[in-house]
């Protein structure tokens, strides 16, 4: 039996941001962890991380938006999923590296 291999944590931060760019905004988390893929406790995780990095405003009762960075890495990924990734590992990287 055929089974795909699981997504890396980049992969999902990927998909959160084409998840945003797709539809905006989202001021209901439940729908965008049905959108993306993953449980609702594991997104507020990866939120608050991608939050740190500067790729999205998080406010609790606004909702979840790109920020200029965010929405940078999207235009410099020229909507590539694959791009992306490469783009959010060097990023991952280059801040691990620095704290």
């Amino acid at each position: 039996m055929y089974r795909k291999k699981p997504r890396t944590r980049i992969e999902i931060y990927a998909d959160i941001l084409l998840a945003l760019d797709k539809n905006g905004s989202c001021n209901r988390l439940s729908r965008l962890a049905m959108m993306v893929g993953v449980p609702y406790d594991r997104l507020i995780r990866y939120l608050n991380e991608m939050k740190k990095l500067g790729l999205i405003r998080w406010e609790p009762y606004s909702g979840v938006y790109l920020t200029n960075k965010g929405s940078e890495t999207l235009v410099n990924s020229q909507g590539n999923r694959d791009n992306l990734v490469l783009i959010l590992t060097e990023l991952v990287q280059g801040v691990k590296t620095i704290m």
